[in-house]
């Protein structure tokens, strides 16, 4: 399976132009990453001299290069980062929720309304996660024969 470098370049009106530098003629565009994707393969397969360039260019391997306007890079870095401690974060909440809707429902007895009230769910919520808190210990009664 051959590898192919794709350089992905932005026009002024929000197109993509795409090149493979190491296949002499492999250029072409598109509206969206989507499709432009698409279509450097079929350039891919018309561009290359050999017999078996449909097969070569439907099972090659394109890693995508794309020169994006200076400064974007940081930023894009800056929202993935952000988006997985957000992530993080949300998990932390979860677990939280799951606890609390769970010691309010049954130790303390609240209602799926009122525990919602609590935290900030629609009684449908709190069902929804409960549905994720671990079994309730059973309690042995004092003086209990087993």
């Amino acid at each position: 399976m051959k590898t192919f470098k794709a350089v992905f370049t932005p026009d002024e009106d929000g197109a993509w132009n795409v090149t493979i530098p190491a296949v002499d003629g492999c250029i072409t565009w598109g509206r969206s990453l989507t499709e432009a994707r698409r279509n450097i393969r079929e350039a891919l397969a018309v561009s290359l001299d050999d017999p078996k360039r449909a097969t070569i260019a439907a099972k090659a391997t394109i890693t995508e290069v794309r020169n994006l306007p200076a400064g974007v890079g940081s930023w894009l870095k800056k929202a993935r980062d952000l988006r997985h401690r957000a992530e993080q974060l949300q998990a932390k909440l979860h677990a939280a929720q799951v606890m609390a809707a769970a010691e309010l429902t049954r130790e303390g007895k609240l209602s799926l309304r009122d525990a919602g009230e609590f935290l900030n769910l629609s009684p449908e919520g709190v069902r929804k996660v409960l549905e994720d808190a671990p079994p309730m210990k059973t309690r042995r009664l004092s003086g209990a024969r087993t």
